[in-house]
């Protein structure tokens, strides 16, 4: 059995939460055994400690430990102990329910229960055993949170994003960090305050990047993309950024299978990083055909007149982003229309071209 309800604007919101991260690596789902017990998260319940919960729904559901099957009538009964906990409370006792399969590069199951039209604002976060000088970013990084209905799904994706961001910024590569509490503080006006535990592990600082089977770009160029020296702290953002940026060029030059792996080589004892990044190039790709559809002719014969990235020319992989938006900015075509606009990209492996395919869906 397979319960859908809703969907709230809040249950909505912590879906959505997890996606915007914008992981583009491919996802490989595997989907669990039968009967697997999946874990139970109970997203905003702040009245009550887990264990409350826990025993509640024990007097019909004796087994229950913190996760439950898939199917089944085990979510019905957690429904009934919820809103039975919530009624005793004099809260408004609708509970929601999502079977979440989480975002980014794990399937990591679970079923989240939600206490609807709960208004629970977020008072404030705060942060243990981080070092002094992070407690600025991390309150500004807070901000997104604060005054906002309490989440322990949305709190979490803004702590394996944001807050481990903010780590990274300065040579923590190796932090964690997780939610300890989440309690109604009194002298906050009984709204939330959240306590979040870290282990920061060790403040790292950069050695050197190792770049293998490079070819078109040399090793001192693809080093100024990192932007960092040696001695300096290891900043995690500048690290992404520089390989970023490397991926980017690859692609502008046409060599748009290009690969990038990093491998991070972590030495405690000096407290320093040195970056093997092993580069596959792949084959480089020039201009194909550019195929306008959806249109008339004399339009398409327009767009083509605008069309600067010639056949047989080195396929640049950010020119289709550019001409779109410039066709925008001059306003050729509205932005409305933008939004119908399909493209396709047709890599040949044998011609070593790319095919480029911009559709208007009106």
């Amino acid at each position: 059995m397979r319960y859908l309800i809703f969907i709230s604007p809040l249950a909505l919101a912590f879906v959505l939460a997890v996606f915007a991260r914008g992981d583009s690596a491919p996802i490989r789902f595997v989907e669990p055994a039968p009967q697997q017990s999946i874990p139970v998260v109970f997203d905003n319940f702040v009245w009550f400690k887990d264990q409350e919960i826990i025993d509640e729904i024990r007097k019909d559901l004796p087994s229950f430990g913190g996760a439950a099957p898939e199917d089944g009538d085990s979510i019905k009964k957690i429904l009934g102990a919820l809103e039975r906990m919530l009624k005793k409370k004099g809260l408004p006792s609708q509970v929601e329910y999502v079977f979440f399969s989480g975002g980014g590069y794990q399937y990591r199951p679970e079923h989240v229960f939600v206490a609807r039209d709960a208004k629970i604002p977020v008072c404030k976060l705060v942060f243990q055993n981080s070092p002094p000088q992070l407690e600025k970013d991390l309150q500004q990084a807070a901000r997104s949170l604060a005054n906002k209905d309490y989440s322990k799904v949305i709190t979490r994706s803004f702590i394996e994003g944001d807050v481990i961001q903010v780590y990274r910024k300065y040579g923590y590569l190796r932090a964690s960090a997780r939610i300890l509490s989440a309690e109604l503080d009194p002298s906050c006006k009984n709204s939330v305050v959240i306590k979040i535990g870290a282990e920061p592990g060790i403040a790292y600082v950069w050695d050197k990047a190792v770049w293998t089977g490079n070819q078109a770009l040399s090793s001192q160029s693809l080093n100024a993309a990192i932007e960092l020296k040696s001695g300096e702290p290891a900043d995690g953002l500048k690290i992404d950024g520089g390989l970023q940026a490397a991926y980017i060029v690859y692609h502008k030059l046409g060599y748009v299978t290009a690969q990038i792996a990093p491998r991070p080589n972590f030495d405690d004892v000096k407290k320093q990083i040195t970056l093997n990044v092993a580069i596959t190039e792949g084959p480089q790709f020039r201009m194909g055909n550019f195929i306008v559809k959806g249109v008339t002719e004399q339009a398409a014969s327009a767009l083509k007149g605008r069309w600067a990235l010639k056949t047989g020319e080195i396929y640049d992989d950010s020119y289709l982003g550019d001409f779109v938006k410039k066709l925008v900015d001059d306003k050729v075509i509205l932005p409305d229309l933008a939004k119908l606009l399909k493209t396709e990209l047709k890599p040949d492996k044998q011609r070593l071209t790319v095919d480029v395919i911009i559709e208007f869906k009106i």
